[in-house]
């Protein structure tokens, strides 16, 4: 198992979910940490329908109202807890949910 450094607690927001690259072979991971409620999510980011990034721009995986993950190519909607799709054509699939180990100095890291 490796362990990738993200960044602090404090520095996911509520409502500011941030993309992150890890580099990989053959391709890097790409991925994003969600705080909901104020738990820590991180999904890789590929919508399960089309297997494309879902965030509109850097760090931008929000719908409008700030309640779910939102794929920009067809406005699929996720639950942010569990990576659900609610709404859109891959209703009733899931993100893929990555593994995060929080340390006691605060620190996010990725375990892969």
């Amino acid at each position: 198992m490796q362990r990738h450094f993200l960044c602090h607690q404090q520095d996911i927001v509520e409502g500011k979910p941030r993309e992150f690259e890890i580099p990989m072979e053959p391709t890097p991971l790409s991925l994003f940490v969600i705080r909901y409620e104020n738990q820590l999510y991180a999904y890789q980011n590929r919508c399960p329908h089309l297997n494309i990034p879902l965030n509109w721009q850097p760090d931008d995986f929000l719908s409008l109202e700030h309640t779910h993950i939102q794929c920009s190519t067809h406005g699929a909607l996720f639950k942010p807890d569990d990576g659900y799709c609610i709404a859109g054509p891959c209703r009733d699939e899931k993100l893929t949910r990555l593994t995060l180990d929080l340390s006691q100095n605060d620190e996010i890291w990725l375990q892969i």
